[in-house]
């Protein structure tokens, strides 16, 4: 475990984060109270996604037929306007 100043952290804070992600243990030593530890909170880190599977809704999901079917003139004229 290495000690820093407060000055040194100061202008190299990114630095010692980066150490402590990679499982450095870092302390900035504070005169008025001692030394501080840098440790990671995992509490709040972002997790990763799960893997995904083609086809999880399958079974669950049903598409109408009437979707797939191609639209009539009166549809089409509602959906694009009347392109007379």
């Amino acid at each position: 475990m290495e000690d820093v100043t407060l000055a040194h952290a100061k202008g190299h804070l990114e630095e010692l984060i980066e150490r402590v992600a990679r499982g450095e243990d870092e302390r900035i030593a504070v005169p008025a109270i001692g030394s501080v530890k840098l440790t990671i909170d995992e509490t709040h880190a972002p997790k990763p996604p799960g893997k995904r599977k083609l086809g999880q809704l399958a079974d669950k999901l049903t598409v109408p037929a009437r979707l797939l079917e191609p639209m009539s003139e009166d549809e089409l004229n509602d959906w694009y306007g009347d392109r007379s």
